[in-house]
């Protein structure tokens, strides 16, 4: 541990002393390029130790030049230390190696840690295995044995009164459909306390989420079922399981999430025992409720913007989750994400010691990411949208606050912009949110970027994002809408999105341009638009249904065929994600001759010859989402019509645009910087 403290403490005064050098406030390409060390923390319940899983090698910026990996092979080395947080004295568990090196780890009691080595690739799938052992060494012992990468190591609950068992849940028996568990952490026995409940086939199914009685036995599991919701109750007397409620997508359902003080909590619309409709909740609200009765408390919290946790017009996962104790297993807090992190605390205890932390990093979103059962030592992590992240070890019984660890450490957070939330009307009157990030650089225009997210059914992200912060060092101000169709803000704004692939969603974008230039964001003749996966789409659309907006367009791995997608995607629904049927609703259906004719309209390809403006194509050639003929034909029609344009394939990369092997991602970065010096600030 001291080892790793002195490493990254001289790392920091070199690379202070290298930055001061820089005469502007421009950031080397490549540190928007490296991938950082992914360093975690787990406190003991009594406080007393700290698990960390650390990278062995050195966090600095170091290209791999070798494109066919990723990253260096000793950036998935990771060692396992334990650190006495009374003596501040380490013990080395795994030094790291090929050999003893480690993928995950965490505790099983106060005096025994479980670990899941890391295997070399090639080795049997039958060495995935979890160990546990004392912190002395001692009684190390095979407790569970993976049969695939997909059946994890999950401990659900925890026994305080009697540490020798966890509760923990797997999916040996059954893939995608979990049984319930009790497990001695020392000899490996498990005693069954409940199986999953039987869903016969379960093509087209998956599990979206589960809940527990704080004793260990299961409430309730939810099934996305084609467009159906169902949630299925355990009764521990017979040991079976009953339907409980069933909603369809797009219609008012609740979800539980957690209990508190005996009660259970759901997020969602409040119905009557028998099913009829009482409150139909456009953003998803708070209550108590009674499984046995079925029936519901008042109201006890509703945001009138944002939806609580649960499923956006239940449908899509809408931002937070229940957040539980791990002493108690009840509820402390539900969080949920407007323009920022949010929290409604149940705990208030919690609540007030959450307020202390935060008064320390007023300006900064804060998490608790691992804390002493009486949350006197914990683990804070700070970030935002001007900082990729840096951990805090907290005593608050010693008032004291230390650095442990900072993610892209070679990133200079003064130089980095914090993004400002933002709201504007769409033309039809919707509220749209926004981040809007206004570059520090001097320069002689309101030079901008529109930027769609992905998805398109999910939400803007509310963190650190290496893509706009590139583009915005680079002298250029950003525009991240939630369009209609997004989720998180209400079942009427996610469900506005339905087959507007081009259209309304489109208008959304658009309308934000216009209220960018309005309020002296943007110039008129100095906007692009930019965006990857559906915001790639959203970048074809932008150039093809409205060509005299833009300047430049820059499509990474976007789809431009929509028949081809809507096509695709059923051959490529999973069981692991269920979602088979949703698109029917939001992205078209090829089945109908409506829905035919809707996507010849708003396919992108269809109408190559409508666009003005220089267009830059990023494209990973694997991507199996969407596949690189969409690129391909793009070009070919380009090529046809005589357009103006750039294109860079990636022979080894994915769905990715900046998160990709470090090579591809600096690649990336350095054509689109060429592109915008070229076509936008030229």
């Amino acid at each position: 541990m001291n080892k790793f403290f002195k490493k990254f403490s001289i790392f920091s005064i070199a690379l202070f002393s290298m930055q001061s050098l820089i005469s502007d406030n421009l950031i080397p390409i490549e540190y928007f390029a490296c991938a950082s060390n992914q360093n975690s923390f787990n406190i003991s319940p009594d406080g007393k130790h700290m698990l960390i899983i650390n990278t062995i090698k050195d966090n600095e910026c170091d290209i791999m030049q070798d494109k066919s990996q990723p990253v260096e092979d000793d950036f998935y080395m990771r060692g396992l230390l334990l650190l006495n947080l009374e003596t501040m004295e380490t013990k080395q568990i795994s030094r790291g190696t090929a050999e003893d090196g480690v993928s995950s780890a965490g505790w099983l009691n106060n005096d025994r840690i479980w670990y899941r080595p890391r295997y070399k690739q090639g080795q049997g799938i039958k060495s995935i295995a979890v160990f546990g052992v004392n912190l002395d060494g001692s009684k190390r012992k095979l407790i569970r044995q993976h049969t695939s990468w997909t059946n994890q190591f999950q401990i659900y609950n925890y026994d305080m009164a009697n540490p020798e068992t966890v509760y923990e849940m797997n999916n040996t028996r059954r893939p995608f459909v979990y049984d319930y568990y009790k497990l001695n952490v020392y000899t490996g026995k498990k005693t069954l306390v409940a199986r999953g409940p039987d869903f016969g086939d379960m093509k087209g199914k998956a599990t979206i989420g589960q809940s527990f009685h704080p004793n260990g036995v299961p409430m309730g599991v939810l099934i996305d079922d084609g467009l159906d919701r169902i949630l299925y109750e355990y009764n521990s007397d017979s040991k079976k399981w009953t339907e409980h409620f069933r909603f369809q997508c797009q219609k008012p359902g609740f979800v539980p999430i957690g209990t508190y003080e005996g009660k259970v909590v759901v997020s969602g619309s409040k119905f009557s025992p028998n099913g009829k409709l009482l409150e139909e909740n456009d953003t998803n609200a708070l209550y108590f409720y009674n499984m046995e009765t079925k029936e519901f408390s008042e109201k006890l919290y509703q945001d009138p913007d944002y939806d609580v946790s649960g499923l956006t017009g239940s449908c899509r996962p809408a931002s937070g989750s229940g957040t539980t104790n791990r002493m108690t297993s009840e509820l402390e807090f539900v969080s949920y994400s407007t323009l920022k992190p949010e929290r409604v605390y149940f705990d208030k205890e919690a609540e007030q010691i959450f307020a202390t932390v935060q008064a320390v990093f007023p300006d900064d979103h804060v998490s608790i990411t691992t804390a002493s059962a009486d949350k006197m030592i914990m683990v804070v992590g700070v970030s935002n949208t001007n900082n990729p992240g840096d951990y805090y070890l907290v005593n608050l019984k010693e008032g004291s606050v230390k650095l442990l660890f900072q993610r892209s450490p070679w990133l200079d957070r003064n130089k980095l912009v914090k993004a400002i939330p933002v709201k504007y009307k769409a033309r039809d009157g919707l509220e749209i949110p926004a981040l809007l990030t206004l570059t520090k650089q001097k320069t002689d225009k309101n030079y901008f970027i529109v930027m769609p997210h992905g998805g398109p059914n999910t939400k803007q992200r509310i963190g650190y994002d290496s893509w706009a912060q590139f583009l915005v060092n680079r002298g250029v101000n950003i525009l991240q809408p939630d369009f209609r169709g997004s989720t998180g803000n209400g079942a009427s704004h996610y469900i506005a999105g339905n087959t507007q692939w081009g259209k309304k969603m489109q208008d959304d974008i658009t309308d934000g341009v216009n209220w960018a230039i309005e309020n002296g964001y943007a110039d008129k003749d100095r906007v692009c638009i930019a965006g990857a996966s559906y915001g790639g789409y959203a970048t074809m659309a932008g150039l093809v249904f409205t060509p005299e907006v833009y300047r430049c367009g820059i499509n990474a791995i976007g789809v431009t065929d929509m028949e081809q997608l809507l096509n695709d995607y059923t051959r490529k629904s999973s069981i692991l994600s269920s979602w088979d049927e949703e698109p029917l609703l939001e992205w078209g259906n090829m089945r109908t001759a409506e829905g035919r004719a809707y996507a010849e309209e708003t396919s992108p390809l269809n109408h190559v010859d409508k666009i003005q403006a220089p267009l830059l194509i990023l494209q990973g050639s694997n991507d199996p989402i969407v596949e690189a003929y969409h690129a391909e034909d793009l070009i070919r029609e380009l090529k046809r019509k005589g357009k103006t344009y750039e294109a860079m394939f990636q022979t080894y990369e994915g769905h990715c645009v900046t998160y990709c092997g470090e090579k591809a991602s600096l690649e990336y970065l350095e054509i689109q910087e060429k592109f915008i010096n070229k076509y936008l600030m030229n």
